[in-house]
């Protein structure tokens, strides 16, 4: 799994040596592992480099996920309707430990539409879909999580202090939705609403865009309820 991790991370193929000294496993671990996996047919080998790429079979695990997630795909044409509705990005975002992910996305249909390919990631604590998916935590857990953020991602709530910091799930508990800016860039705009399963928060949906079309105050006024609605209906 280390060796898939390192290709989430490297948009090229990858020598025995390039994944060894990445994993820190020893060349010969990592050799034993890839010739492994390609025998399996889960990489590929250009002959001419001697390096490695994913192969295509990977995508029968994505598919097999996707198949014992019914919430989600039932969902997906609601996030069709809401991105063509808002002509913004909606995505589906789900809980991974510390981070956030993509798992489905429709692309906004403007030139300057935010970009979040499925499989993204992003830490939790300062995305809006974190903060909605957090937001029945524990206060205990939320702490925990803030003092192993990495210092830039820290920064990301400036002067807070982690009384502060609490109180931001805590709105987002009360208000179901919650709101940030510049995720993305100096002109982002998020929003993300949670998606419930008997009363239990196993999903948000996200609108991302950008100050230039909408601030926060156009964006709480013309893109929630919209997005409220369709996390009501994608709920059970």
């Amino acid at each position: 799994m280390r060796v898939f991790e390192l290709f989430n991370q490297h948009a090229v193929p990858l020598s025995i040596g390039d994944i060894a000294e990445e994993t820190q496993m020893g060349r010969s671990a990592a050799q034993r592992y890839v010739y492994t996996l390609h025998q399996l047919g889960y990489l590929n080998k250009d002959e001419a480099s001697k390096k490695y790429f994913p192969a295509l079979k990977l995508l029968g695990l994505v598919r097999g996920i996707h198949r014992h997630h019914s919430q989600r795909d039932l969902a997906y044409p609601l996030l069709q309707a809401l991105a063509a509705d808002t002509l913004e990005t909606v995505s589906w975002v789900e809980l991974d430990g510390d981070d956030v992910v993509v798992l489905q996305n429709i692309p906004g249909a403007h030139i300057t539409a935010i970009n979040l390919p499925v499989g993204s990631r992003f830490p939790a604590l300062t995305s809006s879909s974190g903060q909605v998916l957090l937001s029945q935590a524990p206060e205990s857990r939320l702490l925990a999580m803030l003092d192993a953020l990495a210092p830039e991602v820290r920064a990301r709530f400036g002067s807070r202090d982690p009384d502060d910091v609490l109180a931001i799930f805590r709105k987002a508990s009360e208000e179901g939705h919650s709101f940030t800016e510049k995720n993305f860039g100096e002109d982002g705009v998020s929003v993300s609403v949670p998606v419930t399963d008997a009363g239990r928060i196993v999903a948000a949906i996200n609108v991302s865009t950008v100050h230039t079309r909408f601030d926060l105050a156009k964006a709480r006024k013309l893109i929630l309820p919209k997005l409220e609605k369709a996390a009501r209906e994608a709920s059970i």
